[in-house]
């Protein structure tokens, strides 16, 4: 009884972070992107359309609800939780300041067998994306975290957080600036993490 009321608890209080995801859609809906500097995407012009590394991509929604099954302390899911809402909040600010297109990157991709993997992805009013990439950021902080835990898993999680690096750029989701700059951000959110739990 005890377990099921402490997963229980690990859960919900995860889900805090789990909700601000609806906040991505409303900054969508309502900023316009800007034009993409030539810079950036001149730098993505020249990386190739890998439309099976959108398996890997998916990943990141397996790794996004497994921390309340693999940390079993409350009190340390609610310092991942606290963390990973201040990545989300650093995120959207940027995204606000600077919703850039990602048209430039969106025209490579090509018709495949896995395309309507790409489309439940792609929407229409949703053509501009975040500098760093969260689907990057946070990765790098789950899977860092959850390692620590579960030395078992290691292998796995630094798969998944080189996977799905990979992935957000190779399958025209995000510049490479964007992950690159979430690789960094999520690490410093393992620090975060570190430093409030005193590990």
């Amino acid at each position: 009884m005890y377990i099921e009321v402490d997963i229980k608890n690990r859960i919900t209080n995860y889900s805090l972070f789990l909700s601000f995801f609806a906040v991505y859609f409303l900054i969508a809906a309502i900023v316009d992107p800007i034009p993409c500097p030539k810079w950036i995407s001149s730098i993505d012009n020249k990386i190739p359309f890998i439309w099976w590394m959108i398996i890997p991509y998916y990943s990141y929604y397996i790794l996004l609800i497994i921390p309340p099954f693999l940390i079993h302390d409350l009190n340390k899911i609610k310092k991942l939780t606290k963390v990973l809402i201040e990545t989300a909040i650093f995120c959207y600010i940027i995204y606000i300041l600077w919703p850039i297109s990602s048209y430039d990157v969106l025209k490579d991709v090509t018709p495949n067998i896995l395309s309507f993997l790409h489309n439940f992805i792609t929407f229409e009013f949703l053509h501009q994306n975040a500098l760093p990439s969260m689907h990057v950021s946070v990765t790098t902080t789950i899977g860092l975290v959850i390692s620590i835990y579960q030395n078992k898993y290691r292998f796995l999680m630094m798969s998944m957080i080189l996977g799905i690096f990979l992935a957000t750029f190779l399958i025209k989701q995000h510049y490479l600036i964007d992950s690159i700059t979430g690789l960094i951000l999520g690490y410093i959110g393992f620090l975060r993490y570190k430093y409030l739990t005193k590990i």
